[in-house]
């Protein structure tokens, strides 16, 4: 577009006598008041390009917003469910604790009737402590993840209030198949193809350049040495002047501008191709780990319904004689284990489904 200013100006001079001919001071007096409009006739596409180039940078640094928010969504998402699953886990160790408790009053009951041996309740005690300190690990990393989460969420761990929960959901269903096309959703890839975009424009204005700059001028006014006849008919000027601006000799900055915009094309064109490349990587590895960790969850839920089979089995012929404590604390053991690998297994489910809706630009 033109360039278009207006202007009001005066201007006072006087000459030294020592420098005229007659040797006379003098003094003069002009008073302006014009418009000027300055317009390049963009025959080349040079400012064109400059203008594309320029609004390519803007929506890259726009993607790059919404990356960084969307990375900040999936970071809280993952928090949240990785706080409330610990928190199922703390739910079962106290429950194996009440339980181990329990156990161990009985058998030291036994051991005083010397019915049990004292390595029972030496095992037992051991079972209990070890119960004891899974509890509290856990309950640290969970109160370490509050913290974070209280982070994301831009508050302080004092002023933060969240109360951990256990839920029975499951993550949405994951498609057999994933259109490409979800993968170009993915803010990364746009900050890298609108910089590609910003580079291709960078080399448009740089092959410009080698051309004539065509311009034209023009200004319309009053010029008056009197303030008071400024705005009289007769003072009234108007000048239009066009122009034509040829490079012949820069002293090569000009081929260098270009092979530079060249090269910084070149450079985020293997870039964008790089980062097209790691997504479709990216997901196609996460959606892997998702079929995965599904069917696994499968697998160790039989382990864990088995594993309670045999803890009620072996508790049952315990309290009947029929077999010692020692299998029934190994039988408490290997539920307890299946349980808590459960509920590991349970929230590597979640959390993989996260980085896939990450990894997708958003969910399917």
């Amino acid at each position: 577009l033109p360039d278009v200013r207006g202007g009001l100006r005066a201007d006072f001079s006087e000459s030294s006598g020592a420098l005229s001919s007659s040797g006379v001071r003098s003094s003069s007096e002009r008073y302006d008041a014009d418009i000027v409009v300055n317009w390049e006739i963009d025959l080349f596409g040079r400012i064109r390009r400059s203008i594309a180039a320029a609004e390519a940078s803007v929506e890259a640094q726009e993607a790059l917003y919404q990356d960084l928010m969307f990375n900040i969504q999936a970071d809280v998402a993952l928090l949240y469910y990785r706080i409330n699953h610990l928190e199922a886990e703390v739910e079962v160790l106290e429950r194996s604790l009440e339980t181990r408790s329990q156990s161990l009053d009985l058998i030291r009951q036994r051991f005083a009737s010397g019915t049990v041996s004292e390595l029972a309740v030496a095992r037992t005690e051991s079972l209990l402590a070890n119960a004891e300190s899974r509890l509290l690990i856990i309950q640290r990393r969970q109160r370490s993840l509050i913290y974070s989460l209280a982070l994301l969420l831009g508050e302080t761990p004092s002023t933060f209030e969240f109360t951990p929960h256990v839920f029975d959901g499951r993550p949405p269903e994951v498609p057999t198949s994933i259109p490409g096309d979800l993968i170009e959703r993915r803010p990364d890839i746009r900050v890298a193809e609108r910089a590609l975009a910003e580079a291709n424009e960078r080399v448009g204005v740089a092959k410009a350049s080698f051309f004539p700059s065509i311009t034209l001028r023009g200004t319309l006014g009053q010029a008056s040495r009197d303030w008071d006849q400024l705005f009289d008919s007769n003072a009234q000027l108007s000048s239009i002047r066009p122009g034509i601006s040829v490079p012949i000799f820069q002293g090569g900055s000009l081929k260098a501008s270009e092979e530079q915009a060249i090269a910084l094309y070149d450079r985020r064109y293997f870039l964008y191709k790089q980062t097209v490349i790691s997504a479709i990587t990216e997901v196609e590895d996460i959606l892997q780990s998702v079929r995965s960790i599904e069917a696994q969850e499968q697998v160790q839920l039989r382990a864990v319904v088995a594993s309670r089979r045999a803890r009620e089995i072996s508790l049952f012929q315990f309290e009947r004689g029929i077999s010692d404590f020692i299998n029934a604390l190994d039988a408490e053991r290997s539920a307890l284990n299946a349980e808590q690998l459960y509920l590991q297994v349970k929230s590597a489910y979640f959390e993989d489904t996260i980085d896939l809706v990450r990894a997708l630009g958003g969910t399917w």
